[in-house]
């Protein structure tokens, strides 16, 4: 294989670390908190797709908005407000009326419902990181090989690195579309319990309206 050959080989690669490290963030999103805000949202959920009447929020006593699924306005008026009622809570909307749910027991379960969903968004987050890595080496080691090409020089070794680099990347790649597959069922379980968790305390009038 030719210089010019491997230096496109290179180039090709360098080109789908975007991609990746967008996917691995967006990924990452149902459990951590954005630059934009806090907001955090369940993508694909299949109850946010079946019942596109029903939000939820979960907000720490800090007023940190961890997770949820709805709508930007809503983490927007959440996050304003910040938390006035000192606790955790989980706030929800149900056919466009807003409700707030602070009993310590339901909030407990729901504490128990997001947690396995948490756990595997931050191996998630971790995989994540080494993906940076990996593509920041490999963005790295394709600059150095452009400027050996330039100075018409042949560095075999660098070219080497670089497919050591991508297998690698395969490799975490693989490993995150497994966990990826694992948390989009157990988010789909966990809405499934918080749904019905707060729909319960809707009609045992536990959850109140909220301003």
């Amino acid at each position: 294989m030719n210089t010019r050959t491997q230096l496109m080989g290179g180039l090709f690669i360098l080109a789908l670390i975007p991609t990746a490290i967008w996917a691995t963030q967006t990924k990452s999103q149902a459990t951590s908190s954005s630059a934009d805000g806090g907001i955090s949202v369940i993508s694909k959920s299949v109850l946010s797709q079946s019942q596109p009447d029903f939000s939820w929020i979960y907000v720490q006593q800090d007023g940190e908005m961890t997770i949820g699924a709805g709508h930007s306005d809503d983490w927007e008026q959440l996050e304003r407000q910040g938390n006035p009622y000192h606790t955790d809570y989980l706030w929800v909307k149900e056919a466009g009326t807003p409700y707030v749910i602070t009993d310590p027991a339901i909030v407990a379960q729901i504490k128990t419902a997001i947690m396995p969903m948490q756990q595997q968004g931050e191996k998630m987050k971790v995989l994540g990181e080494q993906l940076q890595q990996k593509g920041d080496a490999i963005n790295s080691q394709t600059q150095q090989l452009l400027l050996n090409i330039a100075a018409d020089k042949e560095d075999p070794q660098i070219q080497m690195e670089i497919d050591n680099l991508s297998t690698s990347m395969d490799m975490l790649g693989q490993q995150m579309d497994e966990l990826s597959k694992v948390h989009e069922s157990l988010s789909n379980t966990a809405e499934k319990q918080i749904v019905s968790l707060a729909q319960a305390a809707i009609k045992a009038g536990t959850a109140i309206k909220a301003p």
